[in-house]
C-alpha cells in the first residue's frame, strides 16, 4: 500500500474524529446555555444568553457531528475497499 494513501486515510479519520468532538462540545455548550436560560426565566431574572442563538448553535453542532460521522464512514469504507483489493 502506498504510504501517501495511508496518510490520507489517517488524516480523514483524524478530521472526522475532531469534527465529532467539536460538534459534541458545541451541542453540550448550547444545551447548557438553553438550560441556564430556562432556569433564569423561572427565577424571573434576565439572562445574557439568547435563546435563538443557542438553538442555532445546537442545530449547527448536530449538523457538524452528522457531517463528521459521514467522513468517518467514508474513510472506513475506503479502508475496507483497500483491504479487499490487496487481500
Amino acid at each position: 500500500m502506498d504510504i501517501s494513501n495511508n496518510s490520507n486515510i489517517s488524516g480523514a479519520f483524524a478530521s472526522g474524529l475532531q469534527g465529532v468532538q467539536r460538534g459534541t462540545e458545541q451541542v453540550t455548550q448550547a444545551s447548557r446555555d438553553i438550560a441556564s436560560l430556562n432556569g433564569d426565566t423561572q427565577q424571573g431574572s434576565s439572562s445574557s444568553a439568547n435563546l435563538t442563538d443557542s438553538v442555532v448553535d445546537l442545530q449547527t453542532g448536530a449538523i457538524g457531528v452528522e457531517a463528521s460521522a459521514k467522513v468517518l464512514d467514508v474513510a472506513n469504507d475506503t479502508i475496507g475497499t483497500l483491504l479487499d483489493t490487496f487481500a
